[in-house]
């Protein structure tokens, strides 16, 4: 993944945690389906963000490496936020979505054009993805 990969992936997240989230706080369903999407664009960004800093400490580049790392430390606690919120039996609250928007740093600003355009393609999504971790285990 590249780096400009990455940060797409993470206007998505900002997009779908600032916007999308909020406006189906009661659609408890679609919510968790939203957080599994999240939680997957999360950990593809921490995997890419780990295997980038592994490269810079390869070459010898630590504190750039480490800059990355410090940049990039709320990626993985989200995603578990996520994942667990995706796969909890307890219905989706407007307090789980604002736990997500005060991890998500001001910094990453969604993009001027939508990712989005019919969040209900998101629909099924937790349930996909709680069925490919199963099949791996």
């Amino acid at each position: 993944m590249t780096v400009k990969e990455r940060n797409r992936d993470l206007q998505m997240v900002a997009e779908l945690v600032r916007e999308h989230l909020f406006e189906h706080v009661n659609d408890s369903d679609l919510c968790k389906d939203i957080c599994a999407v999240l939680a997957i664009t999360l950990r593809r960004v921490h995997e890419d963000t780990e295997k980038s800093a592994n490269a810079w400490d390869k070459r010898a580049y630590h504190s750039k490496a480490d800059a990355l790392r410090r940049q990039m430390s709320w990626v993985l606690p989200m995603a578990q936020l996520a994942e667990s919120l995706a796969y909890s039996s307890a219905p989706f609250t407007l307090d789980d979505a604002m736990r997500l928007r005060a991890m998500l740093p001001a910094s990453i600003a969604a993009s001027k054009r939508a990712h989005f355009k019919d969040i209900e393609r998101l629909r099924g999504a937790a349930t996909a993805a709680r069925q490919t971790l199963l099949k791996r285990r």
